[in-house]
């Protein structure tokens, strides 16, 4: 039984230490991303430099494109998930005396991606793409 036991666990320890993949996302993949979907990438027109959504975070600047007229998608590339973790903190000690307009925050693998939606309906597909990075390995 020990035996058993002991297998069992020199097991779980050695998949512990092959999953350890760390999956490293670009920004191409995700213009791709968005674009399969059939959003539309464009500049935005009229977008204040005080933006809290195209600020750098954890020394890093973003990308940031307009979709569906008057949306915002933000995203900032890491070279760690560690580094996206440091960013996301960085982003709520930023803003925590600030309203923010109306937004879904996601954070997969070394990606932060902020979608900026006030005013309008928000689009799900930017929601199913996020989804599928989750998973992708």
């Amino acid at each position: 039984m020990r035996i058993v036991m002991f297998v069992v666990l020199l097991i779980c320890f050695i998949m512990t230490g092959c999953t350890k993949y760390d999956l490293k996302i670009t920004s191409e993949q995700i213009k791709a991303s968005l674009e399969s979907k059939d959003i539309q990438l464009s500049e935005p027109q009229e977008l204040s430099s005080q933006n809290v959504f195209i600020k750098t975070l954890n020394n890093v600047k973003p990308e940031f494109f307009a979709i569906n007229a008057n949306q915002l998608i933000s995203f900032y590339v890491y070279p760690s998930r560690q580094e996206a973790e440091k960013g996301i903190k960085d982003f709520g000690e930023s803003t925590a005396a600030t309203e923010l307009y109306i937004h879904s925050e996601y954070q997969v693998a070394n990606v932060i991606l902020f979608y900026e939606y006030a005013g309008s309906t928000k689009d799900e597909r930017v929601e199913e793409i996020m989804k599928e990075f989750q998973v992708t390995k």
